[in-house]
């Protein structure tokens, strides 16, 4: 009890201050917090992030989307963000189908870049996916998704509606924007 009368004096008198985590309203666009419900942002690490699980676009339409508001598809390079989208995905917002990732081998077959043009260090594709793909279909798939239930990326057409079709492949998913 003492502890806590000390802690609101100090506070009080400005020798200390309260920690807080970053809240939406002080990581977010003030753009996107204008034009979305809040209900589908969430703050990780000092990140803001956009869940779109209500709208579906090409991997394209997702970019300019996420550009809109100064930001980019989500970039899970580490296994504990790629978890907590994960988990924010499926448990938050009860989403299973995959969702757009800001990851592509679109300017060079087979080398993954993340859409800030680092290059792919932390990897997390499904078993003939990603730079492992099969020798023909790697060259229509470029574009990256997550999928939620299994937690593993895969590729995918990034725009041809067509060659989707072919491939039995969305070319329009639900998708994460971070900021």
């Amino acid at each position: 009890m003492f502890s806590l009368l000390v802690s609101c004096l100090l506070v009080a008198s400005g020798i200390a201050t309260v920690s807080s985590r970053p809240s939406i309203q002080d990581t977010c666009p003030t753009g996107l917090l204008k034009s979305v419900n809040p209900f589908y942002l969430q703050v990780f690490n000092g990140t803001c992030f956009f869940f779109a699980v209500n709208d579906r676009k090409t991997y394209r339409e997702a970019i300019i989307e996420c550009r809109g508001y100064g930001g980019l598809l989500a970039l899970p390079k580490s296994e504990t963000l790629n978890k907590y989208l994960i988990d924010q995905t499926q448990n938050h917002y009860g989403v299973v189908d995959e969702l757009w990732i800001g990851l592509h081998d679109k300017k060079d077959e087979s080398k993954f870049i993340w859409e800030d043009n680092e290059k792919l260090t932390w990897e997390n594709f499904a078993d003939d996916n990603g730079p492992d793909n099969n020798w023909f279909i790697k060259h229509f798939e470029d574009c990256v998704a997550l999928n939620p239930i299994d937690g593993f990326w895969y590729d995918h057409p990034c725009d041809n509606e067509l060659l989707s079709i072919a491939l039995d492949s969305d070319p329009k998913k639900m998708y994460i924007c971070q900021y």
